[in-house]
């Protein structure tokens, strides 16, 4: 009975590790996929305020998280999701201070620091300017660029293609190679989720010939349905990331570059989106190499299936 209880034991402490592994392995794939607002609040000579109240609030579904300032004065809200944000601080014998226009980047963390003015409480103070992205990281050593909805709908892109934005950062080139690691390298996630795909895993530009008979499975194009399991639609992705450098242990699961997509989300209003994409072959030019060897525009009709 007691040998029994010993292996009960001894089985217990596995499971509890397994437990262990399985929720931190969740936690780290999450913190791909969301965003973190993080600042320290100070008094107008410069001296942190600790014990202060920091209020974050969603803008689009009115959901609020609260915390305090630590004794060094700094407030973080980690895993939030992507989006805007109002900052709301308040702190005894101050006057207090809203940021209206926050914007939490995914797979970053937006720096607010908030100065508060002497004065009552019952005062508010709105500073704007809170949406500006801080080229300098200091919160961690990684390297890379966000791309914000805006930059996704409306710069130009092959058949719609988001892979197409990806190779845009600097250090990458246009067949995918990131500062020196191979474009089969890259690891993609999608709200935190692995979407790579595993037999050719590959990112950059479009590959392949272009004659005159040419057809949609000729003109191999690197998008969607080839580099990922799951086709990023240019309308759907709210925002996304790529870690050219140095990328925190919570990606890095291979030498190329970390990419980090999110898709839009629900808000308290109704909304959507209504899109058309074609390209007719009569506003296609021909090239160069095609002309000097007198062969006939190419065929460029892509169906997206």
């Amino acid at each position: 009975m007691k040998r029994h209880s010993l292996m009960g034991s001894g089985s217990a402490l596995i499971l509890s590790t397994l437990l262990l592994l399985v929720v931190c392995s969740i936690t780290a794939l999450s913190q791909q996929g969301t965003g973190a607002v993080r600042g320290i609040v100070k008094d107008p000579q410069g001296n942190v305020i600790a014990g202060a109240t920091v209020t974050l609030t969603n803008l689009g579904t009115s959901v609020s998280r609260t915390t305090t300032t630590s004794e060094s004065g700094a407030y973080s809200f980690d895993f939030i999701q992507v989006g805007d944000y109002r900052l709301e601080v308040e702190a005894k014998g101050f006057k207090k201070s809203v940021v209206p226009d926050v914007h939490a980047l995914v797979a970053k963390a937006t720096a607010i620091d908030v100065q508060l003015e002497i004065g009552n409480v019952s005062e508010s103070v709105t500073v704007a300017g809170g949406t500006g992205e801080v080229l300098i990281n200091r919160d961690d050593a990684s390297l890379g660029n966000n791309f914000i909805n805006r930059q996704i709908t409306q710069l130009p892109l092959e058949a719609r293609n988001v892979v197409s934005l990806l190779t845009l950062q600097p250090g990458v080139t246009r067949d995918g190679y990131v500062t020196g690691a191979r474009s089969d390298q890259s690891n993609v996630t999608l709200d935190g989720v692995d979407i790579n795909e595993a037999q050719t895993n590959q990112l950059g530009a479009a590959t392949g010939t272009a004659s005159s008979d040419a057809t949609e499975s000729d003109l191999t194009l690197t998008s969607p349905s080839t580099s990922t399991v799951i086709r990023l639609n240019a309308e759907a992705v709210e925002e996304f990331r790529v870690t050219t450098t140095n990328a925190n242990a919570s990606q890095g699961r291979s030498s190329g570059a970390q990419i980090s997509l999110v898709t839009k989300a629900g808000s308290n209003d109704f909304h959507g989106a209504l899109f058309e994409s074609h390209r007719n072959t009569i506003f296609t030019a021909n090239d160069f190499f095609n002309n000097r060897s007198g062969l006939p525009r190419p065929k460029l009709k892509i169906v997206l299936r």
